[in-house]
């Protein structure tokens, strides 16, 4: 559905000569990846309504989508699998920092920060398939990513004095990033073998 839209869009920018043919492809492209950024947002923004978790909803979005832009994970072999997936791992994310909102001391904040950096410092950058990496583009990427774990870990460690609830989402979000990426890792090694 989503490249049927993002065709149709492309098409009707041909046809009006806004862009030449041999354009088309990259059009069709950057409109699925637009179409398909909207629809996760709204599914994560309509679930955090429902759930009444509408901060964390925002914060979410907000830190996954910041933090794979550089750091590359899973990617699914179809929009709808995206979408589906993105929304499951915002519920589980939700799910896992409403159960551990009372139990949850600095140090377990810590471990699961750790996690996370150390999937970072071990994978960044994983490239998408459909998003060849130059060798600049990794090390630049690879810089990048370490930074925002940086700025994320300092975020939480005083958003954890501050608003605990907001650093639990955060620092679940990441670990779900963690998991993301090493099951990409998994599966490229299966693949290969």
């Amino acid at each position: 559905m989503i490249h049927k839209f993002a065709t149709m869009i492309a098409d009707s920018l041909h046809k009006n000569e806004v862009i030449e043919v041999e354009q088309k492809d990259i059009y069709v492209y950057g409109y699925e990846v637009i179409l398909s950024s909207i629809l996760n947002l709204s599914l994560v923004l309509v679930s955090g309504i429902l759930l009444h978790q509408i901060p964390n909803a925002i914060i979410f979005y907000l830190v996954f989508v910041i933090t794979r832009l550089y750091s590359g994970g899973y990617h699914a072999n179809s929009y709808l699998k995206c979408n589906v997936i993105f929304v499951i791992v915002f519920l589980i994310t939700i799910a896992i920092s409403n159960l551990l909102y009372q139990d949850m001391s600095f140090v377990y904040l810590l471990v699961f920060l750790s996690i996370y950096i150390g999937s970072i410092l071990e994978y960044a950058p994983i490239e998408n398939a459909n998003k060849k990496l130059t060798d600049e583009d990794k090390l630049k990427f690879r810089k990048i990513s370490i930074g925002i774990s940086g700025c994320w870990t300092l975020i939480v460690c005083i958003l954890y004095f501050l608003v605990r609830e907001y650093a639990l989402t955060i620092t679940i979000t990441l670990v779900m990033i963690a998991i993301l990426m090493i099951i990409e890792i998994n599966n490229r090694k299966e693949i290969a073998i």
